[in-house]
């Protein structure tokens, strides 16, 4: 008799439906990974592939005394082995920690040990970035390493384990239990007022039960459908790519292109060799894209639909005109309680620029500091109204941080719950919603989001700086960020710029490393010491200031 297709109840596993798609499109291909597509080098992944090869996964890792509760660290470029790891923690019931795999230094060390990882899987290019600081991590019990197409010279360090003589376990079916309130995965945020937070995401609410049937709606709310070929060529480790692509196009049985990394030179020739219908595009990658040498098939691709986040409205037509595409805006985030914003189900004209709508059955408003509701057009904090029987389904936790979790959602002035995204934004007459900027003290660059404070920490290491200030100041050429940085020596120091970016180089992320430095006597402080960055933001770029890329001074790229 032929298995039948799963039924998602309450208690419903991960396993479950990974080993369900197996038995019933087992042979169907699910992803489709370019490993060079300079040199034509690609690889199909069926569900079945998934299946085994994350048991394997899973099976060597119960052999290390991996299981329900282990944190581990997967700091991994995109690639089918980072899917292996990823569903074999959730077979498991253990938890996974997505890394940027740019981080180094001080914010590497301090997600990888807050964390209270035991385990890290690791792709050989950043092995360097663990060993420096491998011995102010004494919760690592065991390292293992991805030696996938390792240069002939590569040597794994002693007491570590190649990934792919893990992956020589047997693929037999995992068994374990999952306690649905443990947590499944940690995504650390970019830190924008300390270090960085961890949301936490529990299996009841990520990855087992009835939130399994959230990443079967997504796709539907997005616009997609089972004949749809979805390519993304964002980092796994960050929401988009696997929270809004990879994992509901698994459950929703659509295939996934995947790339190791965005190129605007080779984008639509992947579209087009790979038949993708849609995509998805963060930060700068549309201004990248039309800033391309235009060619007579630009407008010759399979795209239908290109899912954007805070594309300048001024792009949007000619984006559109150019490629032959449709471009939908969202809003959403990983630490948003699931709120969305959209053009959901909507049949009328949709202003170009905006956000969109809340979700059926979601109401979102706009509210200034002091918690009262604002009128059209006016800017203020987005927030959302929490219906109190959602309460629980809505509440962000960040792992060991109560306080922040806690202000998330506050009672307002009406008596009523509203979730605070800390984003700026507008609302028309209408009810269309457009984007402003960051409450939050974070710098978007490049599609990043970069914490100042991990900027801050490594340039306060310097024996020559007394303290920094790293903060945005608006690209002259894009419509985003730029990195700047004020820095106070200590008395009777002097330095250069070009030392201090010598120092920056391989302590912190490329995307990282200041554009604008300027040095000065003190930095501006309130009464209780804060530094008052808007000071130096509104400051901005003076005769005074270093600019990196004017001085062609070349920083190495990870």
């Amino acid at each position: 008799m032929s298995a039948k297709k799963l039924r998602i109840t309450a208690k419903t596993t991960f396993n479950d439906v990974i080993k369900n798609k197996a038995e019933t499109i087992g042979d169907r291909v699910f992803l489709t990974y370019i490993r060079d597509f300079d040199k034509g080098i690609d690889e199909k992944y069926t569900y079945l592939d998934m299946h085994l090869q994350s048991n394997s996964v899973g099976n060597g890792l119960s052999k290390l005394g991996v299981g329900k509760g282990t944190g581990i660290s997967l700091m991994e470029i995109n690639c089918p082995e980072f899917l292996y790891t990823l569903f074999a923690t959730f077979k498991l019931g253990a938890y996974v920690v997505l890394i940027n795999t740019a981080f180094r230094g001080a914010t590497l060390q301090y997600i990888i040990d807050h964390s209270d990882s035991e385990v890290l899987i690791i792709h050989w290019s950043m092995l360097e970035q663990y060993l420096n600081i491998k011995d102010q991590l004494p919760k690592i019990k065991q390292v293992i390493v991805d030696a996938s197409k390792a240069p002939d010279n590569f040597t794994i360090p002693h007491g570590m384990i190649p990934l792919q003589e893990l992956m020589k376990a047997p693929d037999n079916d995992i068994e374990a239990e999952i306690d649905f309130d443990e947590k499944a995965m940690l995504m650390y945020t970019s830190g924008t007022t300390g270090p960085p937070k961890a949301t936490t995401f529990f299996y009841k609410k990520f990855i087992a039960g009835q939130s399994l049937q959230i990443f079967t709606a997504l796709p539907m709310v997005i616009g997609c459908t089972s004949k749809d070929v979805y390519f993304t060529c964002l980092p796994l480790f960050h929401g988009n790519a696997l929270q809004i692509t990879t994992l509901p196009a698994f459950i929703s049985e659509f295939q996934v292109v995947l790339s190791k990394r965005f190129s605007a030179s080779r984008h639509w020739d992947i579209c087009r060799k790979y038949n993708v219908t849609i995509f998805n595009t963060l930060g700068a990658m549309p201004q990248f894209l039309l800033k391309q040498p235009k060619r007579p098939n630009d407008g010759e691709n399979n795209v239908r639909v290109v899912v954007s986040a805070a594309c300048p409205k001024e792009m949007i037509d000619p984006f559109e005109k150019r490629y032959n595409v449709t471009v939908k805006e969202f809003y959403g985030a990983v630490d948003g309680g699931g709120y969305l914003l959209g053009p959901f189900f909507e049949k009328g004209p949709i202003p170009v620029g905006t956000m969109g709508k809340p979700l059926p059955g979601t109401f979102a408003d706009i509210m200034d500091e002091a918690g009262n509701l604002l009128g059209p057009d006016e800017v203020g904090e987005l927030v959302f109204l929490v219906d109190k029987k959602e309460l629980d389904q809505r509440k962000v936790a960040y792992y060991k941080d109560e306080d922040s979790s806690k202000k998330k959602i506050r009672e307002g002035k009406d008596g009523q719950l509203w979730f605070h995204t800390e984003d700026l934004a507008s609302k028309d007459k209408d009810g269309w919603f457009y984007f402003v900027d960051r409450k939050k003290d974070a710098i978007r660059r490049r599609g990043e989001n970069i914490s100042p404070w991990s900027i801050e920490c490594v340039i306060n290491q310097h024996e020559k700086v007394l303290e920094s200030a790293a903060y945005a100041v608006k690209s002259s050429e894009y419509a985003e960020d730029e990195v700047m940085v004020s820095v106070a020596l200590k008395s009777g120091e002097n330095m250069t710029p070009e030392e201090l970016l010598d120092f920056c180089q391989d302590k912190m992320a490329y995307f990282m490393i200041p554009k604008y430095i300027d040095f000065i006597d003190e930095l501006p402080k309130s009464e209780v010491h804060r530094t008052l960055k808007q000071i130096l933001k509104e400051r901005g770029v003076t005769e005074t200031t270093f600019d990196r890329e004017k001085e062609a001074y070349i920083i190495k790229r990870d």
